[in-house]
C-alpha cells in the first residue's frame, strides 16, 4: 500500500493537472500519501501548476504579446519614414514652383523688353511658347512627386486604420480641416494673381491691330495669355491635389 501510495504522489506531480492536493501523513517515521486524510496529524500539499499545455498556452500569450509590441513599434517607425519622405517630396515640389517662377518671370522680362514691331512681336510669341513649355515641364516634374505622396500617403492610411480612436480622429479632422482652408486661401490668391495679369494683358489687347505689327504684337500677347495659365494652372493643380488628399483621409476617420 505504501509503494501505490508513493506512485501515487510521483503520478500528481507528473500528471498534466492545473492544480491538484494529497495529504501527507507519518506513521512510525513512513511518510505516506493519500488523496484522503490519512490520519489525524495530515498537512494538505498542494501541487502546483504542471500541465504543459497551459504553460504552453502562457508562453504563447507571452510570445503573441511581445510580437504585438515588436509590430507597432515597426509601425510607428514605418510612418515616421512615410513623413519624412512626404516631406521631401514636398519640398521637391516647393523648389520646382520656385524654378518655374523665376524661369518664366525672367522669359516675361524678355518679353516685355520688346520694341513694338514685327520682329519684336514675333520674339514676343516665341518667348510666350517658351514660357507655356516651362510650364509645362515642370508640370511634369511636379506631377511624378505628386504620384510618389499618393503612394506614400496610401500606405500611411493603412498603417494609421487599425490604430484611430475617437479623440485622436477628432484632434486629426480639426486639422485636415485648417490645413484644407489654408490650401484654399492659397488657391483663391493665385486666382486673384492670375485674373489681374490677365487683365493687364487684355488691356494692351483692346485696341484692334492696325497693321501687320501690331497683329504680331497681339499674336504675340495671346501666346503669352497661354502661358500665364498654363503657369497658374499648374500652381492651383498642386494646391487642388493637398485639398483631395486631405478630403480623402478626412472621410477615412
Amino acid at each position: 500500500m505504501k509503494i501505490n501510495l508513493h506512485l501515487l504522489f510521483i503520478s500528481l506531480l507528473v500528471c498534466p493537472l492545473a492544480h491538484s492536493t494529497v495529504y501527507h501523513c507519518e506513521k512510525n517515521g513512513v511518510a505516506e500519501f493519500s488523496q484522503q486524510p490519512c490520519g489525524k496529524d495530515a498537512k494538505l500539499i498542494t501541487i502546483k501548476e504542471q500541465n504543459p499545455h497551459l504553460s504552453g498556452a502562457s508562453d504563447n500569450a507571452a510570445q503573441a504579446s511581445a510580437g504585438k509590441d515588436t509590430a507597432e513599434v515597426d509601425r510607428y517607425i514605418r510612418l515616421k519614414q512615410i513623413d519624412a519622405q512626404i516631406a521631401e517630396h514636398n519640398n521637391k515640389i516647393d523648389t520646382f514652383k520656385l524654378k518655374m517662377d523665376r524661369e518664366i518671370v525672367a522669359l516675361s522680362e524678355q518679353s516685355d523688353a520688346q520694341l513694338r514691331n514685327l520682329v519684336g512681336a514675333k520674339k514676343q510669341a516665341a518667348i510666350a511658347k517658351q514660357m507655356t513649355a516651362v510650364s509645362e515641364r515642370y508640370g511634369v516634374l511636379i506631377g511624378s512627386e505628386q504620384r510618389s505622396i499618393d503612394r506614400l500617403t496610401a500606405e500611411k492610411y493603412t498603417l494609421t486604420s487599425s490604430a484611430n480612436n475617437e479623440v485622436a480622429s477628432f484632434i486629426r479632422s480639426k486639422q485636415i480641416m485648417r490645413k484644407i482652408s489654408e490650401h484654399e486661401n492659397k488657391i483663391d490668391t493665385y486666382q486673384s494673381e492670375l485674373n489681374m495679369q490677365m487683365s493687364e494683358l487684355e488691356q494692351q489687347l483692346s485696341s484692334r491691330p492696325r497693321n501687320l505689327a501690331d497683329a504680331n504684337s497681339d499674336n504675340a500677347l495671346a501666346d503669352k495669355m497661354t502661358a500665364l495659365t498654363s503657369r497658374f494652372n499648374t500652381l492651383i493643380a498642386i494646391e487642388q491635389k493637398q485639398i483631395d488628399r486631405l478630403n480623402t483621409e478626412l472621410t477615412k476617420l
